[in-house]
């Protein structure tokens, strides 16, 4: 029985599939650099990511201390989480002396681009903490070393020495 279907749409099909699997964190990673130009255009004015408190809060690490969809609509409607008496965003804006954040009118793809942007700060972040990787094979190396001068130390000194 002939289906009409030659063997070679998996290969291709599989093809596909690889080409997706590979250009996922390309993709990402162009979301994360859109998100820092909407960011630089639209958020920097009053936030920073690291720097201290302008008008509005520091971002630093706020993907981690908030919920991926009160970020979304934070920054999205803002005013509506206001209105709805949200206990974060009272909090906000009383620490922001009652200056409301206001509605940038920003799509959710936007939206989302932000928050992969401060995702990805994060992460930097977290990577930037500690010791280089590239140092590491020194470091392996001169705790060896320490090591043999040591038991090479212990070795000679347990010699005996006649001193006459």
């Amino acid at each position: 029985m002939n289906t009409g279907l030659s063997s070679g749409w998996r290969v291709t099909a599989s093809g596909f599939l690889m080409i997706a699997f590979w250009l996922g964190p390309i993709m990402h990673g162009e979301a994360a650099e859109s998100g820092k130009q909407i960011f630089q255009s639209r958020c920097a004015a009053c936030h920073t990511i690291g720097g201290g408190r302008l008008v509005g809060p520091d971002l630093a690490g706020v993907t981690s201390r908030r919920n991926e969809s009160w970020l979304q609509r934070q920054i999205k409607e803002p005013e509506r989480l206001v209105a709805e008496n949200d206990p974060i965003a009272i909090q906000l804006l009383k620490e922001a002396n009652n200056m409301p954040m206001p509605s940038l009118g920003l799509s959710d793809a936007k939206v989302v681009a932000i928050i992969a942007f401060l995702k990805n700060t994060e992460q930097q972040a977290n990577t930037a903490t500690g010791l280089p990787s590239q140092y590491m094979p020194t470091v392996l190396i001169s705790i060896g070393v320490l090591i043999g001068i040591t038991l090479i130390g212990l070795i000679v000194g347990r010699k005996k020495v006649d001193v006459r």
